[in-house]
């Protein structure tokens, strides 16, 4: 087919469909990788494998007019659909450990083996996408729009099919889509061998569907190890769009958290939910009836200190209130019905509700006499949001007590301390903010050998309740973190540390003093709305000193996201580079007003100006969603399919001024709504509000989506160097997916923001430049 023709409306089908599948299986892979290896290793996998598609454009511009036509379509998308399979097939045969792969050759292979695996269906589908450019270059909008329709509604699609299916099963089907996508083209343009190929793949996908191959778990993930206790049963496996959840019992399945050493009898067993395969809810056979523990145990502690009220459990985790909260007034705020569901059907009553906290905290007008932040005590990704465990967050709980109220909030703890310092600065800032004027009147921690209880009143804590909890810490020995009043000296005295370090932390954050040295080694300035990661502990300066004494365990206590965030960034920028400079020497002249550095330059600054634009607004979303896997499929679906929208319509002039000018208007009405008006779209019920958070994104979306198709345009008298520029622009969405969430946690999600407007302040410059130039090169002409 020559360059001028026109792409029939099979090949924008076919362009979309191949576009959705991938990114689809993009979607997918990430919780297939969550759950079979490493969550921190899954965004580092991906990373390398989206290399696929800018490795794509590499090898399209060195082939040039020979790469272009159906056979390299219709071959790219067999590609992708096999490589879909193959990675569905190898991960049913090799579980990782990915942390051993520096030290043993043979976990590298295997880790080097899955990441091929996983590169070869975006290289695939890089060769059937980036092609199309080059082969109809006086078409890019149209291209473009198909492109980012089609992912916008394959990224939709992926997790709807995560709702009811498997990850494994959802991935078949999106081979089996793109492979019968192969077959109907085959057919209609007469190649009958890619045809009978692809109805083979289409057949082998039909198989995967019906039999899909289980995938192979880490021995490190909590699935495993609670599989591996004897007698062990799964009972129940139901998938979700937040991941599979697997019923699992055991006779020697006991879960205690928070239990007195001093507790010498029997612990009943019981069974537990996994939700993915690292995340454990505990559930009791019988919620009629209190544990027997009960009396020894600190998830009791603050429901015997507020024995009359409405109690709000909020979350779950192996620290479960409504285990205890029996024959209480219970509200349990748990988005996942599959947990509640559990819970009532052996016995428990309670009144669940599905919202976000920081919603229901904000809009409800009950009061509680107990607010407990179970959830909490699951710990959470150094670079996942948490709005809740924020100084405002806090707040809005604290807001939500009756008088004499508490709020409760339990964390593991780690020595050197990684988390528990960071909450008391929290706490401390959270009641300054309401006027406490000595907040440590209204703070009572205790802890135990792996977890603290940390109880925060609205009004300062009682003498009846201090000598309660005090009579309870010596009956249990359970060690005083912090008592209004207390003796330093009464710190320490069970589980004893080298130094009295979490009571020394209390009071620094209680009596806005320097946090104690041994405190010092991780985070510890409160979280706030602007940098909402509680979990991020690690400090760079500090790893050299916690190595230095600690050896290897300092590894356990990294933030490993952060830490493969960079490692992303460095590989991606090391190998981008040399894929973006390899084909530069055997590409014909740009004319003027073009050049190469400037081209390249584009494409740089929109890839990685629209990828910071959409990570720093999805961050953003879970304040509205609250459940990030939703929030990145509502938002990851928006972005794609309003720009997609604004690609298709092409500015009629050929002025950038434009362009930007519809960006700067559309980028101040979105952020301006997200950013100032978070009220106004909580008050909306949830379904009410996924539709208002599409129209507050749609004109920033479909202002974003018109500057790549326009450069595309003026391109197309050039197109060999088409492929080039998209394969840049892919590089720089992958830098960019690992640098958002680096700047936001680091410096906050504003300057995320402000770090993508630079970049499509440069494009701006980039596109003026060019404007001026060519118009320069017409004058001179006449």
């Amino acid at each position: 087919m020559t360059s001028t023709a026109t792409p029939r409306p099979l090949d924008l089908i076919a362009l979309g469909a191949v576009s959705g599948g991938l990114l689809g299986f993009e979607v997918i892979l990430l919780r297939l990788f969550e759950f079979s290896h490493w969550h921190h290793f899954a965004g580092l996998s991906i990373s390398l494998a989206l290399l696929g598609l800018g490795c794509a454009g590499t090898v399209l511009a060195l082939l040039g007019k020979r790469a272009l036509g159906d056979g390299w379509f219709i071959a790219g998308v067999l590609i992708a659909a096999a490589g879909f399979l193959f990675v569905l097939w190898l991960n049913s045969r090799i579980a990782l450990r990915p942390v051993f792969a520096a030290s043993d050759p043979g976990e590298m292979l295997r880790v080097l083996a899955v990441d091929f695996a996983a590169f070869l269906p975006f290289f695939g589908a890089g060769l059937a996408i980036g092609q199309v450019f080059p082969r109809w270059p006086a078409h890019p909008t149209r291209l473009y729009s198909a492109n980012l329709l089609g992912s916008g509604l394959g990224s939709a699609a992926a997790s709807v099919l995560l709702v009811f299916f498997a990850p494994e099963s959802a991935l078949a089907m999106m081979a089996a889509v793109l492979a019968a996508c192969a077959v109907i083209l085959g057919l209609n343009r007469r190649l009958r061998a890619p045809a009978l190929l692809a109805g083979v793949v289409l057949l082998a996908a039909l198989f995967f569907v019906h039999t899909p191959p289980q995938p192979r778990v880490s021995d490190f993930k909590a699935l495993s190890r609670l599989t591996e206790l004897p007698g062990a049963e799964v009972r129940a496996v139901k998938p979700g769009l937040a991941g599979r959840l697997s019923v699992i019992a055991a006779p020697s399945l006991r879960n205690a958290p928070g239990l007195s050493l001093g507790w010498t009898q029997p612990v009943e067993s019981g069974s537990a939910a996994v939700i993915g395969s690292d995340r454990v809810v505990t559930l009791r056979d019988d919620y009629t009836r209190l544990p027997a523990h009960a009396e020894a145990s600190l998830v009791n502690l603050p429901l015997n200190l507020r024995p009359d009220g409405r109690v709000l459990a909020v979350g779950s985790s192996t620290w479960s209130t409504p285990a205890f909260a029996v024959d209480r007034d219970l509200v349990w705020l748990e988005p996942d019905r599959r947990l509640t569901a559990l819970a009532r059907e052996r016995g428990a009553r309670f009144e669940a509700v599905g919202d976000s906290p920081w919603r229901y905290l904000g809009r409800s007008e009950g009061q509680f006499s107990l607010i407990a932040l179970d959830g909490a005590f699951a710990g959470g990704d150094a670079a996942s949001e948490d709005y809740l465990l924020t100084d405002a967050g806090l707040a809005r709980a604290l807001e939500r007590l009756s008088s004499g109220g508490l709020l409760s909030v339990a964390v593991g703890i780690d020595y050197p301390p990684r988390n528990g310092p960071r909450l008391l600065a929290t706490i401390a800032a959270a009641l300054e903010s309401r006027g406490a004027s000595d907040p440590g009147e209204h703070v009572a921690a205790l802890r135990g050998m792996q977890s603290m209880l940390v109880l925060i009143g609205r009004d300062p804590i009682s003498n009846a309740n201090i000598e309660q909890i005090a009579a309870f810490s010596e009956r249990w020995q359970f060690d005083r973190v912090w008592l209004p009043g207390m003796d330093p000296a009464e710190a320490n005295q069970y589980h004893v540390l080298d130094e009295a370090v979490f009571h020394e932390a209390a009071r620094a954050a209680f009596t806005a003093t320097a946090m104690p040295q041994a405190a010092q080694w991780f985070t510890t300035e409160p979280a706030t709305l602007e940098r909402p990661y509680f979990w991020r502990a690690m400090q760079w300066q500090q790893l050299p000193v916690l190595f230095e004494r600690l050896g290897r365990r300092a590894a356990s206590l990294l933030d490993w996201t952060l830490v493969m965030s960079v490692l992303s960034m460095g590989l991606v920028t090391v190998l981008a580079g040399a894929l973006i400079l390899v084909p530069l020497g055997r590409m014909p002249r740009l004319e003027k007003p073009f050049r190469r550095l400037s081209v390249g330059g584009w494409f740089l600054a929109l890839g990685l100006g629209f990828m910071l634009v959409e990570m720093a607004i999805f961050q953003r979303a879970i304040l509205f969603l609250d459940r990030p896997v939703l929030a990145a499929s509502v938002v990851f679906a928006l972005f794609l399919v309003g720009a997609g929208i604004g690609s298709a319509m092409p500015p009629r002039h050929d002025d950038p001024r434009r362009v930007f000018a519809a960006l700067g208007i559309g980028a101040a009405i979105t952020l301006g709504i997200l950013w100032l008006g978070a009220e106004w779209l909580l008050a909306l019920p949830q379904g009410v509000r996924i539709v208002a958070l599409g129209l507050v994104l749609l004109p920033l979306t479909w202002a974003m989506g018109r500057p790549l198709p326009w450069s595309l345009g003026r391109l197309s008298d050039q197109p060999r160097w088409m492929p080039w520029g998209w394969g840049i622009n892919a590089f720089a969405s992958v830098a960019a997916a690992a640098l958002a969430p680096l700047l936001s946690v680091h410096f906050g999600q504003p300057v995320t923001v402000t770090t993508a407007a630079a970049c499509y302040a440069v494009a701006a410059l980039i596109a003026f430049s060019w404007q001026r130039a060519g118009t320069a090169t017409e004058l001179k002409e006449k």
